[in-house]
């Protein structure tokens, strides 16, 4: 085995290894930039960069995911940095295993990939909180996202740490990163925090300079003075070009995110996105003057554990070029042809003399021309047709079907193993424990959790006067509630649910954000009515979150303002409901073993399953994936071996989300996936989790049991 790969030694003198082996002692580095391109040490650069997340695949599918991406024609990787999964507690930093920052980039530095490092502290990435630890909200006076001293002085704290991890991968130092991204589409919130906002921008940019990012910095949909801008969509417009260009005349222009489909959020379909419609936007950006592009997403990936947002799924699909397991599929193998052809002629777009007309018949045709070189783009409203020196084409994006398949058809998914035996383990209900923090109001959720649980009981006595129907309101409540009546459950939040919520308190936010927060004022209303009879009943509360927003306008204020769980008056038919006992977390989630027994039927809810089966060698030795059916299931949470997979929610999908961003882009290429459909029925885990006897796990909000689930593999 090379030095280099030797994970005793110290991150430092593995890259140094790492460098001397691939480019002897030279750490030669220069990077400028023009309107055209960046230049890197006197080579104009057209960047073909892919986004992939470390932290959304376990450290042993990097290898593959990066082979994969180079024999597709990329020349770069863009990540972003969790700060949550760097720092999950305040003052303590991992950056081993699945976390290991320098291992991913040593392996990015060992197939010559450029990496495009978005450090954060804010990343958005549909990610709990976009990136920041939990325990952010609670330091005394933050307001995070702005100028603001207890938020700064976080922020400087993890990144003198962070920053020690990255300054041996530079570019300047002879590493892969060429660029580094500091905070994260800040023209979503800089309404809000106005000149506060632009101080603490320079103060990002400043920051990381100060700290030793010696390559360029970068920001993307939102800047400050000295950083290089960017732009994100699922197209660039003529007059978003037109605007770049007028604002940085001797910038390139990189398209950071460019947009393969959609991310999919609970109870709503899957979004695709045909690739001739891609090639099509890419190729008519090259024609305005684009530099380069990041597909966002490249590789999606998977949520595994509560790494989710508020309402995303477990899957990261974004319909992207390499699936959930880093597998190449037909969108990628389409792509990749025309990454072959830009790369063969990357010299003409960058150096050559571009020129557009307008013919009679309304085709646009752009023409490079480099000496005796040239090559000319022909463009329709919905095609584009590159053809070379000769005439010759080169490209169509009205391919047939049949051309857009050029990769083989998936391998078939196979049960494996049969799933029975289950044991179970109820929940204790509130009455059976003896826990509890009592208040006469309800306390907020993550002052208790500090989001280390989605759980939490909220339970009373409730007087009822006479027989009839109970009207329950809870004015400010989060995410889902079930309600449970002298223990049996008369009344739940229903679908559909809505990403973007109002504001988290009454009274006034301040500015908006954007447009986005004025959607909807009273987004954590609960009102639930069901009969009862007069007398005193027990009323039992199960808050259940679904993650921690994205972003500011999510909850229409600074992200410190997020909430779950109850944190208003109650009333039930218009009265105040007081007297209330908190219990959080699943009591089985705190305790070493659990009390292990035969099914009983029916079941109930709140219950924890468990089941053992085997894994025969030749298939855990194969090139294989492995996923779970959760068919039958309700929604809850996955363990397996210990490791967590995510939330389930077996929620049918209707429509493209209330909430969609780009609903008013009007992208011919966008599609819906079925309807009716469970927003996501499958669930992926990672072979370097399994073993030879295995132990799934499960805690099921429904009353349902789990005899329809399935354990399925695919050989490759």
């Amino acid at each position: 085995m090379t030095d280099y790969k030797n994970a005793t030694l110290p991150v430092d003198q593995r890259v140094a290894l790492l460098l001397r082996e691939s480019t002897g002692d030279r750490m030669l580095f220069t990077m400028k930039y023009d309107q055209r391109s960046f230049v890197i040490n006197g080579e104009r650069i057209l960047l073909i960069s892919g986004e992939v997340h470390y932290a959304r695949s376990p450290r042993e599918l990097w290898p593959a995911i990066l082979d994969r991406s180079v024999e597709c024609g990329l020349n770069c990787i863009a990540t972003y940095i969790f700060w949550n999964a760097h720092e999950p507690r305040r003052g303590e930093f991992d950056f081993s295993g699945d976390h290991d920052l320098g291992h991913f980039l040593s392996l990015c530095a060992e197939r010559n990939l450029h990496v495009i490092l978005r450090m954060g502290p804010y990343c958005c990435a549909e990610w709990n909180y976009g990136g920041y630890p939990p325990w952010l909200r609670d330091e005394p006076g933050i307001v995070i996202r702005t100028w603001n001293e207890a938020y700064m002085q976080r922020v400087e704290a993890y990144f003198q740490r962070l920053c020690a991890e990255v300054r041996p991968f530079l570019a300047t130092r002879g590493g892969p990163v060429i660029l580094c991204q500091v905070e994260n589409e800040y023209a979503n919130v800089e309404k809000r925090y106005g000149a506060d906002g632009q101080r603490y921008l320079e103060w990002m940019a400043d920051l990381a300079k100060r700290l030793g990012i010696e390559v360029p910095i970068i920001m993307c949909e939102g800047g400050a003075e000295g950083a290089i801008d960017t732009v994100n969509g699922f197209s660039i417009s003529d007059e978003r070009m037109r605007e770049f260009r007028e604002r940085h005349p001797d910038m390139p222009i990189i398209w950071t995110e460019f947009w393969p489909g959609w991310y999919e959020t609970w109870g709503f379909q899957r979004h695709d996105r045909d690739p001739r419609n891609m090639a099509f936007h890419l190729l008519r950006f090259l024609a305005r003057g684009g530099s380069g592009w990041n597909y966002y997403m490249w590789h999606a990936g998977t949520n595994f554990g509560r790494t989710s947002m508020y309402l995303q799924a477990t899957a990261y699909g974004f319909d992207a070029p390499l699936d959930e397991y880093g597998r190449t599929t037909a969108k990628a193998a389409f792509l990749a042809r025309l990454h072959r052809i830009l790369q063969q002629h990357a010299p003409i777009l960058l150096e050559g003399e571009r020129r557009t007309a307008v013919g009679g018949d309304g085709v646009e045709a752009t023409t490079w021309r480099l000496g005796a070189l040239s090559l000319q783009l022909r463009l329709t409203a919905s095609t584009a047709q590159l053809l070379d020196n000769d005439g010759a084409l080169l490209f169509d994006t009205a391919a047939t079907d049949a051309d857009v398949r050029t990769a083989p058809p998936d391998p078939s998914w196979v049960q494996h193993c049969q799933l029975d035996k289950w044991q179970s383990c109820p929940e204790p209900f509130p009455c059976d424990r003896g826990d509890g923090v009592q208040a006469e109001q309800p306390i907020e959720q993550l002052t208790l959790t500090r989001d280390q649980s989605d759980y939490c009981w909220y339970s009373t006595m409730l007087h009822v006067e006479s027989d009839g129907p109970v009207t329950l309101e809870i004015p400010y409540g989060g995410d889902l509630l079930y309600a449970y009546l002298d223990e049996k459950l008369v009344a739940q939040t229903q679908a559909p649910f809505r990403e973007n919520r109002g504001p988290t308190m009454p009274g006034d936010n301040g500015p908006a954000a954007n447009d986005l927060e004025r959607q909807v004022r009273d987004g954590f209303r609960h009102v639930f009515t069901f009969p009862s009879v007069a007398g005193t009943h027990r009323l039992d509360i199960l808050a259940v979150g679904l993650g921690l927003v994205k972003g500011d306008w999510q909850i229409s204020g600074p992200m410190n303002t997020e909430r779950k769980g109850i944190w208003q008056e109650v009333l039930a038919n218009g009265r105040a409901v007081t007297g209330w006992t908190m219990r959080p977390f699943l009591h089985w989630e705190r305790q070493a073993s659990m009390p292990w027994r035969a099914l009983v039927a029916p079941p109930r809810p709140c219950t924890w399953y468990r089941t053992s089966f085997a894994l025969p060698a030749p298939l855990l030795e194969a090139d294989a994936d492995f996923r779970l059916d959760a068919t039958g299931l309700g929604k809850g949470l996955l363990f397996m071996n210990g490791h967590g997979l995510g939330r389930y929610w077996l929620l049918p999908g209707a429509g493209y989300g209330a909430d969609a961003a780009w609903q008013d882009q009007a992208l011919d290429g966008l599609s819906l996936g079925p309807s009716g459909e469970p927003t996501q029925r499958y669930y992926h885990v990672p072979r370097a989790w399994l073993k030879a006897q295995n132990e799934l796990v499960i805690f099921e909000e429904h009353a349902v049991a789990p005899g329809l689930i399935r354990m399925e593999a695919r050989l490759t």
